[in-house]
């Protein structure tokens, strides 16, 4: 008598069937993660640049004048003033890099800040950051011109005659 073996497991197309399946939940999965990054650090960006802008327009209420440098901001009080003058301080985590670096930025917590001055006296402030959702073409490549950058003002920004200049640390 002639006994039949009877094989066990997958076939080859059950096998791909699957593997089919879990690359479809990985690519969906990594799309929405993807989404929700660039929105969170799109959040994080535009707070950072609100409390630069917020800090700087409290300054400004309080001591009647801008705020000359970036130590200032952070201390809340201008030089030759005492901590007990302090008003408005500026979050310590906000890092002030180049504007041209800001469409290069991998940090929501980077903002560009630019001082305005027209015949020596700092009359506005020029805010950029990033905007991490539109950071790529559809493509896959960089957007052209600076489109990923995202700008606040403060002040008088368009008297002609004026300059504009990164802030000064201290």
């Amino acid at each position: 008598m002639i006994s039949q073996i009877k094989q066990q497991g997958f076939t080859i197309v059950e096998l791909l069937i699957v593997i089919v399946v879990i690359a479809i939940l990985a690519a969906l999965s990594y799309v929405g993660y993807t989404s929700i990054t660039a929105r969170a650090n799109n959040s994080t960006a535009m707070a950072s640049a609100k409390a630069v802008k917020d800090t700087i327009q409290t300054f400004q209420g309080a001591h009647g004048s801008f705020p000359a440098s970036r130590a200032v901001m952070l201390s809340g009080y201008p030089s030759g003033g005492s901590a007990s003058d302090a008003i408005a301080k500026l979050p310590s985590d906000i890092t002030f890099i180049a504007t041209a670096d800001v469409g290069a930025s991998t940090s929501p917590k980077e903002v560009g800040v630019q001082t305005y001055t027209v015949g020596g006296s700092v009359v506005g402030f020029i805010i950029t950051y990033r905007n991490f959702s539109n950071a790529a073409g559809t493509n896959g490549t960089a957007n052209a011109a600076n489109s990923n950058i995202k700008t606040m003002t403060i002040g008088d920004t368009t008297t002609s005659g004026g300059t504009a200049a990164a802030v000064p640390a201290s």
